[in-house]
């Protein structure tokens, strides 16, 4: 049978955050607040999270929950640590055998009939959304409104902003949103020597 890919086109870092509030009214898991930075990455703990936020923004316009599959963990998570080995953004990567979502997916053996992907980059500290100091060094950076210290993301925090960026992306929220996807896997890497302190890939995949 003819596997059916639905791509997401990407999403810019600098896009504004919305609707972050919408999604945090459900009551959050403490382990959550663990900071994400540093180079030994929770994956699960990580697409808890997505899921979590993904399933609330589900929940809020009538669709059934997704399950996690671990299969598809396992794609995202190769997907995002090779975007931040490589320092690409892009759902087209030269590593022989994972070059595509297809390749990804069989690769983890995952059966599927139609599959999609929504990508990300963003900051191991929480700078997109708001104005940052230019007085700000090093990584001491402050916000520019009320010069408090910007804080590393946690896992909580970088799932829930990212879901948001993803549901203000129309080609992006059309696969978080459709009813044709019953799993969902996602994934994280972290480049730690990107600009202002380090980036962060971020990876969804869906399946049916």
């Amino acid at each position: 049978m003819r596997h059916g890919i639905l791509w997401a086109a990407r999403i810019l870092a600098v896009l504004s955050i919305t609707g972050t509030s919408a999604l945090a009214d459900a009551q959050t898991p403490r382990e959550f607040g663990r900071p994400i930075g540093g180079n030994q990455l929770d994956q699960q703990l990580f697409n808890e999270a997505v899921l979590f936020f993904s399933n609330a923004a589900r929940r809020q316009h009538g669709r059934a929950p997704l399950a996690a599959d671990p299969a598809l963990v396992r794609a995202a998570s190769d997907h995002a640590s090779n975007m931040a080995r490589l320092r690409t953004h892009a759902h087209v990567l030269p590593v022989r055998g994972q070059q595509h979502l297809r390749q990804r997916m069989q690769r983890q053996s995952v059966s599927f009939r139609t599959a999609a992907e929504n990508i990300a980059m963003d900051k191991v500290y929480r700078l997109v959304g708001r104005p940052i100091s230019m007085s700000s060094r090093g990584c001491n950076f402050t916000y520019a409104d009320n010069k408090a210290q910007v804080p590393i993301h946690t896992y909580g925090s970088i799932a829930q902003q990212v879901v948001s960026r993803w549901m203000a992306s129309p080609k992006h929220r059309e696969s978080l949103l459709s009813a044709r996807f019953q799993r969902l896997g996602a994934g994280v890497g972290v480049d730690p020597s990107g600009p202002a302190c380090g980036d962060l890939y971020l990876v969804q995949n869906f399946a049916d």
